[in-house]
C-alpha cells in the first residue's frame, strides 16, 4: 500500500516577479492573507466541509497516524522558487484508516491532490500543477505472523539487523525499528501494527469524550471494524520512504503526471529493491518462537494487588514472569541451583507462586535450557503480496467521486 505522499507544486510564473539576480520573489504572505490562509496548516473535512486547523506536528516529520492533509507554503530552500508542499496519507483519505489500502500510484496520488484542491480552490489557480513533483512516497507491505507475541519476538531480532551501509539508527519503544533514519534518499522502517492501532483507538476515544466531533466517531468506527483488527493482529509492517533523489537514480520519473502512469506492480518492485539488504541480512538470524502470553495473564490475575490509592499493581506478577522466563531460558535445574545456592526459601517462594498461578512442577521441569523451538527468521517473516488485503476488498473510488456520492466525507486529524 501507499502510506504517505509528499508533493511539491510551484507557483505559476505569472505570479512570480523575477529579480535581476534571477531569483524568484513572491509576496506569499499577502496572497495567503487575501485567500484567508496561513503559510502552514492542516485540513480536515467534517460533514463535507473543509476545516482549516493549526498544524500540531512538525511538517517535516508528520507521524504515521496523521490523518489530515498538511500543507506548507515554502519560499527559500534548495528548489530556488516558491511552491506549496502537500503531505497526506492516501489510504486514510480514501478509506479512513491505513491498516491496509491501495498501492495504485494514480489513485493514491490524486487522492492527496484532490483533497487539497477541495480545500483551496482559489489557491490552486495560482499553482503550476504541470510542473509538480513527488518529493517522497511511503510504500508499505506487511508480513503476518501467528500472533502479536511472535511478531514482537521477530521484531526484537530485527533491531540487531544491519547490512553494509544499512544501519539500525533508531528503535522507538519496543515496536519500531528504523534503518538509516534521517537519510534524504531512502529510509526503511519496520513496526508492529497492532500496538499502534490500539494506541490510536485509545487516543481517539479520549478525544471523543472531550469533543463530540463526528470525525472522531467515524475514525473509531473504521479502526474497530473486524476486518481492520484481523489485518493488524500479528502484523509486522515494512515501510520504505522513497525520496525523489532515490527514485530518479533508478530511472523513475518524479513529475506528477509521469509518476501516476506507473502500475501498482512498479511499487512492489521498488519496495523489493529498497528492502533487499534487510532481507539479505535475515540469513542466519533465528527467532526462539515460544508464546508465553497465557502464563503472564494467569500471573497477573493471581498475583495482582491493590495499592493504597486504589490502583491495580502487577509488579509482583511481572517479577514472577521474569523468573519464569529465566527457567525457560536457562532450564529448571540450572535456575534452581543458581537461586537456591543463595536462598532455598527464595526459590521455594517463587516456585510456589508459579504453581499457584496454574503451572505444574512437571511443566517447569521440562525446560532444560535447550532451545527447541528456534525458527529461521527468513522463514518466519514472509511478505505475501497476495495476502495484503482482506478477501472482501474493493478498490476505493477516486476521492472526487466519493465527495459527490458521500457528502459527509470526513478526513480526520
Amino acid at each position: 500500500m501507499i502510506d504517505m505522499i509528499k508533493i511539491s507544486v510551484p507557483f505559476l510564473d505569472t505570479h512570480i516577479q523575477k529579480l535581476q539576480s534571477g531569483s524568484a520573489d513572491f509576496d506569499m504572505s499577502r496572497l495567503m492573507k487575501e485567500l484567508g490562509m496561513t503559510l502552514e496548516g492542516a485540513i480536515r473535512y467534517e460533514n463535507g466541509k473543509p476545516i482549516h486547523e493549526r498544524l500540531r506536528h512538525k511538517f517535516e516529520s508528520l507521524p504515521s497516524y496523521f490523518a489530515s492533509l498538511a500543507y506548507k507554503v515554502c519560499r527559500d530552500d534548495l528548489k530556488g522558487y516558491p511552491y506549496v508542499a502537500i503531505q497526506g496519507n492516501p489510504a486514510k483519505l480514501l478509506t479512513g484508516h491505513n491498516v491496509f489500502g491501495s498501492d495504485n500510484p494514480e489513485l493514491c496520488t490524486f487522492a492527496v491532490v484532490e483533497a487539497f484542491q477541495f480545500a483551496f480552490p482559489e489557491l490552486c489557480n495560482y499553482l503550476d500543477w504541470y510542473h509538480s513533483t513527488i518529493d517522497f512516497i511511503d510504500v508499505t507491505y506487511t508480513a503476518r505472523l501467528a500472533n502479536d507475541t511472535l511478531a514482537q519476538q521477530a521484531l526484537n531480532v530485527l533491531k540487531n539487523i544491519s547490512y553494509g551501509q544499512m544501519k539500525v539508527t533508531e528503535c522507538n519503544h519496543e515496536s519500531t525499528v528504523y534503518w538509516n533514519k534521517g537519510s534524504q534518499h531512502l529510509v526503511r522502517k519496520a513496526y508492529l501494527k497492532a500496538p499502534e492501532l490500539t494506541k490510536r483507538i485509545e487516543e481517539l476515544t479520549r478525544k471523543l469524550a472531550k469533543e463530540k466531533h463526528d470525525h472522531y466517531a467515524e475514525q473509531i468506527k473504521q479502526l474497530t471494524s473486524p476486518e481492520v483488527k484481523a489485518m493488524a493482529d500479528g502484523a509486522i509492517r515494512f515501510e520504505a520512504r522513497l525520496y525523489g533523489r532515490w527514485l530518479k537514480d533508478r530511472g523513475i520519473q518524479t513529475a506528477l503526471g509521469n509518476f501516476t502512469a506507473y502500475a501498482s506492480e512498479k511499487m512492489t518492485e521498488l519496495w523489493r529493491l529498497a528492502f533487499q539488504p534487510v532481507f539479505k541480512a535475515f540469513e542466519g538470524a533465528t527467532v526462539n518462537a515460544q508464546d508465553h502470553t497465557q502464563v503472564l495473564n494467569n500471573l497477573r490475575i493471581t498475583h495482582q494487588r491493590t495499592t493504597p490509592k486504589g490502583n491495580i499493581s502487577y509488579s509482583t506478577a511481572e517479577a514472577l514472569y521474569d523468573f519464569y522466563l529465566a527457567i525457560v531460558r536457562d532450564g529448571y535445574t540450572s535456575t534452581k541451583s543458581r537461586i537456591a545456592e543463595r536462598s532455598r526459601a527464595t526459590w521455594k517462594r517463587k516456585e510456589d507462586a508459579l504453581l499457584e498461578a496454574g503451572l505444574s512442577r512437571a511443566q517447569l521441569m521440562q525446560f532444560t535450557g535447550e532451545q527447541t523451538n528456534v525458527i529461521p527468521l527468513v522463514r518466519l517473516i514472509n511478505v505475501d503480496f497476495g495476502q495484503q488485503l482482506p478477501a472482501n476488498w474493493q478498490e476505493p473510488a477516486p476521492l472526487s467521486l466519493q465527495a459527490k456520492s458521500r457528502p459527509a466525507l470526513k478526513l480526520a486529524s
